[in-house]
């Protein structure tokens, strides 16, 4: 599999993209279309954590 990475500010590239989805082994993933939506809980474990002191971790004795 290879990626190609096309800016489509132009004309001349959206004509491109559009040509490329006619081909049929050929698949075009519009990356702005396609955003990750987060669980809210998540988010705010992860913003809860940043908040904690961090706890230091002697390696020598971690796996006795």
């Amino acid at each position: 599999m290879t990626t190609v990475v096309i800016d489509t500010r132009t004309k001349e590239a959206k004509q491109l993209v559009e040509y490329l989805k006619t081909i049929k082994y050929v698949k075009v993933v519009d990356n702005q279309k396609e955003k990750m939506d987060y669980s809210p809980s998540f988010v705010k474990k992860i913003k809860e954590r940043e908040n904690q002191p961090s706890v230091k971790v002697d390696l020598d004795k971690l796996w006795k």
